[in-house]
């Protein structure tokens, strides 16, 4: 009986990842115009299919056009990757899904091709331009609905009002997500009956009308004609936007941006019974009917003036209420202390992460099976607890893939705690400068977490609601997860700064010496540039495995030194992994090029975050020859003579946190811009 169970539990999974895996509709052919073999239009298609994963890939939002050769033999491509999907996976979607085309398509010069993970679309006439105002037409978009799976179990007023509420709210939701590169992507998760999963994205040169017009148009369509019988899964697509649901597994990666409560279920049709002249025992029913109504009243009426007494207890309490509970509402869980004892082994030494200067971090395992990690707040000192009021409110409102996720947090008494994901792997310093692990990362994945670090920046910089500037990047603020793709960590130490403002003036400057900027560390200057050295710092760090921060056999020179030094020199690839070659050589050569121009004295001599990535995923571009960086010496170092003739910045390079004030009357000086 019990291998009978487990054999059922097994087949039952085996098809909900089968049916998760054939949502993908086969590809629509444009069979209007064809081409030959060896023609002009297959060398520009060959070269489309050869370009556009890359730039998808490359870019922020996973999103990229291109256009090979001149009409009438042009071959014009879009794709659009899924939000949540990494540089890797989108490379490899939109490259399966020109192999896909070209064997369902054959000679055709146009396709769409939809996938889970990616949306393609090639033809030789010029669809690009639709998005213009004056070609813009919502009338004309036809979606493209795959509808699959049996039956869900609900009646089907209940079931499509679910289906019209997690619709309605990520749309609102993924509208609403607008930022620099405008990248339109929202998931949701539903407590219905089953749970209902569902994903909403829009291109990003959409602007927020498009993309509302776009996603109501699919949304329009599938409840007008694609939920009979309440289908288990349907998803919609044109080549600007996508829509979808699920209730047999989640639709993206991780956990869902929106957390929906079902909607309430619509009563029961009444059905009238025909009158008939009461009996004795008919009375009696009624009596009964009656007493058991009255208690029934005097039951709700008694949880009303509950409820009622509870709230004004809690009005009367506010003052008394845990300071964070002012934070507002962060789009988290809020755990109760029980679970997260129970999670921890009650904190247990065993399940302890790391510390850090105002807490403990301890791995968890919920009760079913999800893996978290617990921040404990040391104490409720006011630095302390300003630093996790702004951690919370920070991370609250982020959603990207290389951002650690804040899942909830928990309030009683004294105790503060915050709940991450946990990322299996642990910190990058652990891996890159661990001599006993050897090479424990190949070329690749270093490039690969050289990128994904310099998005997630991106994202902070310039595509959040809000521009925030870490302050405190360094390898160990760096979580690699299974894949070894890298999620920026530790917000707690995050300046955020309003639209608007470039440059603050900060009266506690807090960080890691050897990351620091030299304007920061010296004079409390806080922009976007302060994050930028300290990337260009990772970089160097991560193409030569070497800390910028250790005590190592380079004591007496840093990491900053010798790489300037070999540079100088003509004998920079010495510095490399003398395995390397070929591009990978090139490759890396160029990040300490980039690196270099990362940590310059001037912060108007170096790039910003989205010049940065255009220079890594742009092997083409000419980059201009790096000056000479600041330089960081051992305690008691003289400064260093520049070419210039001046002095070079000379400061402790120990790995301690510093904390001192720059102003006396801690006012915050700001530099207006228009962003």
């Amino acid at each position: 009986m019990l291998a009978g169970r487990y054999a059922a539990a097994a087949a039952l999974a085996l098809l909900l990842l089968l049916l998760r895996q054939a949502i993908a509709a086969p590809p629509d052919c444009d069979a209007t115009t064809t081409y030959t073999a060896n023609s002009t239009f297959q060398a520009n298609l060959d070269r489309l299919a050869a370009v556009l994963p890359v730039n998808a890939s490359a870019s922020p939002a996973g999103f990229a056009t291109v256009t090979v050769g001149v009409a009438p033999e042009q071959a014009n491509g879009l794709a659009l990757c899924r939000g949540d999907a990494n540089a890797s996976a989108c490379a490899a979607c939109v490259a399966a899904a020109f192999r896909e085309a070209k064997q369902a398509c054959p000679f055709d010069k146009g396709a769409n091709v939809l996938r889970d993970a990616c949306n393609l679309q090639f033809a030789a006439r010029q669809f690009l331009d639709f998005l213009r105002p004056d070609q813009w037409i919502v009338q004309e978009l036809i979606p493209v609905i795959d509808t699959t799976g049996a039956s869900v179990n609900a009646s089907d007023a209940w079931f499509s009002a679910a289906v019209t509420g997690i619709f309605t709210a990520m749309i609102n939701s993924a509208v609403a997500a607008t930022n620099s590169t405008r990248k339109y992507f929202t998931t949701a998760e539903m407590a219905f009956n089953p749970k209902i999963y569902g994903l909403a994205q829009c291109a990003p040169d959409l602007t927020p009308d498009q993309c509302r017009g776009c996603l109501g148009s699919i949304q329009m369509e599938t409840m007008a004609r694609h939920m009979d019988g309440r289908p288990q899964s349907n998803v919609g697509a044109v080549v600007w936007c996508l829509l979808r649901y699920s209730v047999l597994s989640p639709v993206y990666e991780g956990r869902a941006m929106l957390q929906l409560a079902a909607p309430p279920e619509p009563p029961p049709a009444a059905t009238p019974s025909p009158a008939t002249p009461e009996s004795g025992a008919g009375r009696k029913k009624g009596i009964t009917a009656g007493v058991s109504v009255g208690v029934a009243g005097f039951v709700v009426l008694m949880l009303i003036l509950s409820v009622f007494l509870v709230l004004r207890l809690r009005i009367k309490a506010t003052k008394k209420d845990h300071p964070l509970k002012k934070i507002g509402n962060p789009q988290c869980t809020v755990f109760d202390l029980m679970t997260l004892q129970e999670a921890t082994e009650h904190f247990s030494e065993k399940n302890k992460l790391g510390q850090g200067g105002f807490g403990t971090v301890y791995k968890g395992i919920l009760c079913d099976g999800e893996e978290i990690a617990v921040k404990t707040l040391s104490g409720r000192t006011g630095h302390a607890l300003h630093q996790l009021h702004n951690e919370i409110q920070v991370l609250a409102q982020l959603q990207h893939s290389k951002l650690v996720r804040l899942l909830g947090y928990c309030l009683r008494q004294n105790d503060t705690l915050l709940v991450y994901e946990y990322i299996k792997n642990g910190s990058l310093d652990s891996i890159l400068f661990d001599k006993s692990m050897g090479s424990a990362l190949h070329w690749e994945q270093q490039y690969n977490i050289i990128l994904g670090i310099a998005k997630g920046i991106l994202y902070l910089h310039e595509d959040s609601s809000t521009r925030i500037i870490h302050r405190d990047l360094k390898a160990s603020n760096i979580l690699l997860d299974d894949d070894m793709e890298p999620k920026i960590a530790d917000f707690g130490l995050a300046r955020l700064l309003g639209e608007g403002h470039t440059l603050t003036k900060t009266v506690r400057v807090v960080g890691t010496f050897g990351y620091m900027a030299p304007e920061y560390a010296m004079h409390g200057l806080v922009s976007p540039k302060v994050d930028i050295f300290s990337f260009g710092v990772l970089v160097l760090e991560i193409v030569t495995r070497r800390s910028n921060c250790g005590s190592d056999d380079y004591s007496a020179v840093n990491l900053l030194s010798d790489v300037w030094d070999h540079w100088t020199k003509g004998l920079v690839s010495h510095m490399l992994d003398q395995s390397l070659d070929g591009y990978g050589r090139i490759q890396a050569l160029r990040c300490i090029h980039v690196g270099l121009l990362c940590v310059q004295v001037d912060p108007d001599d170096r790039p910003d975050i989205s010049t940065v990535v255009f220079m890594l995923t742009r092997d083409g571009t000419e980059l201009q020859p790096p000056k000479e960086p600041a330089f960081f010496f051992a305690r008691g170092s003289p400064s260093a003579p520049r070419s210039d003739g001046q002095s070079s910045y000379v400061y402790d390079r120990s790995s301690s946190v510093l904390e001192h004030d720059v102003s006396v009357n801690g006012l915050t000086v700001t530099k207006p811009y228009p962003r």
